[in-house]
């Protein structure tokens, strides 16, 4: 497990001092990567039809900008409509997730915060999880979220909560999570990418989502 707070990078929004770390009005979180590590929900919907080797071919050319998102939400329900309705829920029992989400959630709704999961990830899969205040999904295979919709969905969430850049949380592992992190003073890379882990305040190498968040949130506290 490693963790730590970096100075911050070039261009980067000013962060606030760890005296200075109130429990936020909005935490955001990743899914791909981050709560789910080194992995993605297609991998894990794709596995339970044996199906994983088309998914990672699939991630392979869309990275290379062979197909655009579309084309590979199409694909990909190709993929895994064998495993019928039912596929969604057994992945996701069978995923690997990081340890203390539910604690992390339970804190933090302790504090008054609103928390929101924004992904990229199939919204059936998404929905799967409890606790959340708000989940952002795609809807495959027309309506696919982009990494540029994360912050203005953050934005929109802003703007009713009538809150500051501040007063945010937010956690990701890759590019996809870039264009929010620029917006916000109070991030934390979770298992990043080189780029993410250096634009990030704060980032964490681990299996545990408690020890992330003690870093952005000194005083959180967990019954378990």
């Amino acid at each position: 497990m490693t963790t730590a707070r970096r100075p911050a990078a070039a261009g980067a929004p000013s962060r606030p001092s760890d005296a200075a770390s109130p429990a936020p009005a909005l935490a955001v979180f990743d899914l791909d990567g981050t709560l789910l590590p080194e992995t993605t929900s297609c991998r894990e919907i794709a596995r339970v039809v044996g199906r994983h080797a088309d998914i990672h071919d699939l991630e392979a050319a869309y990275g290379r900008g062979e197909i655009d998102s579309r084309a590979f939400a199409v694909s990909a329900l190709r993929c895994w409509s064998s495993g019928g309705e039912t596929v969604y829920r057994r992945a996701f029992e069978a995923a690997r997730f990081l340890d203390g989400i539910q604690d992390c959630l339970t804190w933090l709704r302790a504090q008054g915060t609103t928390t929101v999961l924004v992904t990229m990830s199939h919204r059936e899969f998404a929905e799967c999880f409890d606790g959340f205040d708000r989940i952002f999904a795609s809807d495959y295979p027309r309506d696919i979220l982009d990494p540029e919709d994360k912050p203005l969905i953050v934005d929109r969430l802003r703007a009713g909560l009538g809150i500051t850049p501040d007063d945010v949380i937010a956690f990701g592992d890759s590019m996809s999570d870039l264009p929010l992190f620029r917006t916000l003073p109070r991030t934390v890379a979770v298992n990043a990418s080189p780029a993410l882990t250096e634009l990030a305040a704060y980032h964490y190498r681990g299996d545990d989502l408690r020890e992330a968040l003690r870093l952005v949130c000194p005083a959180a506290e967990f019954v378990s």
